[in-house]
């Protein structure tokens, strides 16, 4: 804790000396004559937690000091060069020493993802992308509602000479429908994969494309002409309307998903611009790395940060790794689904050290380009932390600096109930 919340260099050691991050070699002094909250390096970080606690630690760690039980020399030179680099080194220098990588690497990690967060581009538009426009459509029960009956044959009286063999020489266009349109119901009453070939062929030979799709489309993923029927639906539908198309991949990608042919199906998506779907498909299979990266390439904004959120809950909850996991909610702007995360992990301390990492990286990265309304601190002034999540309540701050305060009292007075002990 002392680490993290920053103390000087100087304080390390009473017998030997210390280099600063300017190259000054720093002679020991003896602190305990002196007030100790001097050694603690002066931070323009919001306070957080309570006040008192640091200069209590300082006095509960001063015999450890006394016999140079922090750090070595080389250690607390080390420490020299990086306390005043900013509080995320800081910290990731503390999780280091006591053996934490992976929490290390979180703390490095942290002020990219933040970056990241506050430079996101904004979803795109309507026109950069047009299949957004397009509502989301159903299953393949809803695909018969959803299109349009459009060449459908003309439904005039037929001459009545027309029948038995002059059937057979029928070549104007209105007797060759209506022959055609004779022989579908038949199709219809037989049963098996050859009937309904039958009937698939008469309707595309009537123009008749969206039923075609249909019947093509009602083809079980299990059966032997799936990949054939579904082959010629995306043809047949892309022929008609790209909203037709759209669909009928959809319906196609979703089919695929049950025989776990889901990469096959997120292709298709692809190729109608169905790029959220795809994600999904592919995270369902467990394929989160290909998720992401197909995301980084065709999403951006929100629709982006959903697959980065959906990514960090299964590493939280099936991988169990917190640290990635708070880096990519982070990423995604779910600053309050991280702050959750460190709550159940019952770690107030990594809470606290969390936002004042937030506020300081954000801070600095805002100083260079002008503030907006959705980056600018709050008008109310008493608001301690300036941070980027646009979901995070003031509440739930107050709780994590609370919560920290009373996690520092406990370990002050079970600290103070013990006997220095030394190797």
């Amino acid at each position: 804790m002392i680490l993290q919340l920053g103390v000087k260099p100087s304080w390390f050691s009473t017998c030997t000396t210390v280099t600063d991050r300017s190259g000054y070699q720093i002679p020991g002094s003896d602190s305990s004559t002196n007030d100790l909250r001097k050694y603690m390096i002066d931070s323009l970080l919001p306070p957080v937690g309570d006040s008192v606690v640091p200069e209590l630690l300082l006095k509960v760690l001063e015999p450890y000091r006394r016999e140079g039980c922090i750090l070595d020399d080389e250690r607390a030179e080390l420490y020299s060069t990086v306390v005043n680099k900013g509080s995320a080194v800081r910290f990731a220098f503390a999780a280091a020493i006591f053996g934490e990588s992976s929490e290390a690497l979180f703390w490095l990690q942290l002020p990219r993802a933040l970056f990241h967060l506050m430079n996101r581009p904004v979803n795109k538009s309507p026109l950069e992308d047009p299949i957004s426009s397009f509502p989301d459509l159903g299953e393949t029960s809803n695909l018969s509602r959803a299109v349009s009956k459009g060449n459908t044959m003309s439904r005039k009286k037929r001459d009545t000479v027309n029948y038995g063999r002059l059937k057979l020489m029928d070549f104007e266009q209105e007797e060759l429908w209506g022959s055609a349109s004779e022989r579908i119901p038949w199709h219809e009453k037989l049963e098996g994969e050859e009937a309904i070939q039958n009937r698939v062929h008469e309707l595309v030979s009537v123009g008749n494309l969206e039923d075609a799709v249909t019947l093509l489309l009602s083809t079980p993923p299990e059966g032997s002409y799936f990949y054939s029927n579904a082959l010629r639906a995306v043809a047949l539908s892309s022929a008609v309307s790209r909203s037709l198309l759209e669909l009928t991949v959809k319906v196609v990608a979703a089919n695929m998903v049950r025989t776990d042919k889901s990469l096959s199906g997120t292709h298709l998506l692809c190729a109608v611009g169905r790029y959220q779907e795809a994600c999904s498909q592919l995270q369902d299979a467990g394929c989160w790395t290909d998720a992401a990266t197909l995301a980084a390439t065709h999403l951006q904004g929100s629709d982006y940060a959903r697959v980065l959120q959906r990514w960090a809950d299964h590493v939280l909850h099936t991988e169990h790794n917190i640290w990635r996991a708070l880096i990519l909610y982070v990423a995604a702007g779910a600053l309050q689904e991280a702050l959750e995360a460190l709550r159940n992990a019952q770690q107030p301390d990594t809470a606290a050290m969390f936002l004042l990492a937030c506020h300081e990286t954000n801070a600095e990265i805002s100083k260079s380009r002008p503030l907006d309304e959705h980056l600018s601190p709050s008008d109310d002034e008493k608001q301690p932390f300036f941070l980027p999540g646009l979901n995070l309540r003031q509440e739930d701050v107050i709780a994590v600096g609370e919560y920290y305060g009373q996690y520092q009292r406990k370990l002050v007075h079970l600290c103070m109930d013990l006997e220095p002990l030394f190797d």
